[in-house]
């Protein structure tokens, strides 16, 4: 009897799991890409492959670009995402598959064939963008040499021949520090923390693809950045955030290598995503007089490289930018019969400050208005990102320019708005405009203007 009541309970748990088992394949899987999902990236620390520093300067760069573009929405995955949970076909919304620094053989090892399936797949099939940052570039090789040793792990992704790092030319990965602040052959500075390369010691000079920079500390003309088909494969960091597990960088070179690193991705992944223009564009000079004018070895402004001969390139300068991080509004005329504008640090598109107006009363106007000399130049671009906040029908907004009259760009007149965050606006206006100026007529208390990154460019 006894052995008979053990059969009957052995049945049951045997059951219990069975059934469990099958209540958890019908569990639907936690994916966390949403239908608005246009970037998704690899974050698993750890033996998941991804390293701290990395998976910060990621966040760091993809949240700049998200307050540059609102349409911009990412997600991190991790393994099991990668692995078996998220099907990136499912996600037309997905342009975008980067993969950050870290440890190449983590990632292989972590994703295993399963995952790398499903991000070639997503490259070959449907048509994405792989972007790959240093180990993230490994990742797509087939094997490569890393400190002199070769491997060839089964699970790389195998869509770029060998490669090889750290440069140490540049800075030993097993050095202390293990990275360099280093320069490219654009100008602009960026983090080498043991990325790969070719034509350096062990690899064929050869590229596969588009060479975007090169290494300008070393001789070799070693490639920095390659684009190749849909892929947009990384040596340094130009992700890279100041203070933040590295030293050297300042917050000036971030910006700009966040512009440059977003318009390659932009290049890239055939998206459209907005990138703010460069603060000073770059230059070089080729020794060469190209436009007769007898003076030789002058810098041409539009060269966009050494091979550039083309000394009467437009390009686009920045006449006027205030962001308003000095806190005040010295610099511009505030009238009106309304409260006037005010510096606000309460609610900032970036940085600290923006300028806004509250409260000005119902039916009083109050203005700012800045003079700008844009003569001269053939295209003018004026660009701003203000936020409007429970604006109903009774309150104004407005947006204009002096070519001897006022013109209006943007006008709420008798519509409402309650915006959620910062709106992007970009409008040309002619080069004899004289004055740019924001309006706005609010009565409640709780009803606001604000405006921030007032930008002025021209060509």
């Amino acid at each position: 009897m006894v052995k008979k009541h053990f059969v009957v309970f052995a049945i049951l748990v045997l059951s219990f799991f069975i059934f469990a088992g099958y209540v958890d394949a019908a569990r639907p899987k936690n994916c966390p890409i949403m239908s608005d999902t246009n970037v998704v990236v690899y974050g698993e620390t750890g033996f998941g492959g991804v390293g701290v520093p990395s998976k910060s300067w990621i966040t760091h760069f993809m949240d700049w670009w998200e307050q540059q573009d609102s349409s911009i929405n990412y997600v991190f995955l991790d393994s099991a995402d990668v692995k078996s949970d998220c099907d990136l076909s499912n996600y037309p919304n997905v342009k975008i598959y980067i993969q950050p620094g870290g440890n190449a053989y983590y990632m292989q090892r972590s994703l295993g064939s399963a995952g790398k399936t499903n991000i070639l797949d997503f490259i070959d099939r449907d048509g994405g963008s792989y972007v790959g940052i240093c180990a993230g570039f490994f990742y797509m090789a087939g094997d490569y040499y890393w400190q002199g040793q070769y491997y060839n792990w089964p699970d790389l992704l195998g869509r770029y021949p060998i490669l090889e790092g750290s440069i140490t030319d540049i800075a030993d990965y097993d050095g202390n520090p293990g990275y360099a602040l280093t320069t490219m052959d654009n100008g602009h500075e960026m983090i080498y923390y043991g990325g790969p390369t070719r034509g350096w010691r062990d690899t064929p000079s050869d590229i596969l693809g588009e060479k975007l920079m090169s290494f300008s500390d070393i001789p070799g003309n070693l490639p920095a950045s390659i684009k190749y088909n849909k892929m947009l494969l990384m040596s340094v960091h130009a992700e890279a955030y100041e203070n933040d597990g590295i030293s050297g960088l300042t917050t000036e070179q971030r910006i700009e290598n966040y512009k440059w690193f977003a318009n390659s991705v932009n290049g890239v992944a055939g998206t459209n995503f907005y990138v703010p223009p460069f603060v000073q564009p770059k230059q070089c000079a080729d020794g060469i007089d190209n436009d007769g004018d007898n003076l030789i070895d002058m810098v041409d402004p539009g060269c966009a490289s050494p091979s550039d001969n083309d000394e009467t390139d437009l390009i686009n300068v920045e006449v006027f930018f205030d962001g308003f991080e000095s806190g005040s509004l010295s610099n511009w005329y505030l009238y009106g019969t309304g409260v006037p504008w005010n510096s606000f640090s309460g609610d900032s598109f970036e940085g600290v400050w923006s300028a806004r107006a509250k409260q000005t009363g119902a039916g009083e106007d109050s203005f700012m208005e800045k003079s700008i000399d844009v003569s001269g130049y053939s295209e003018v671009t004026f660009e701003y990102r203000r936020k409007l906040v429970g604006l109903d029908t009774a309150d104004d907004f407005e947006v204009s320019y002096f070519n001897g009259a006022w013109v209006s760009l943007e006008h709420l007149g008798s519509g409402s708005a309650n915006d959620a965050s910062y709106v992007f606006k970009s409008y040309p206006i002619p080069a004899i405009a004289s004055k740019i100026r924001f309006k706005c007529e609010v009565g409640a208390v709780s009803e606001s203007c604000s405006v921030d990154n007032v930008r002025i460019t021209a060509q």
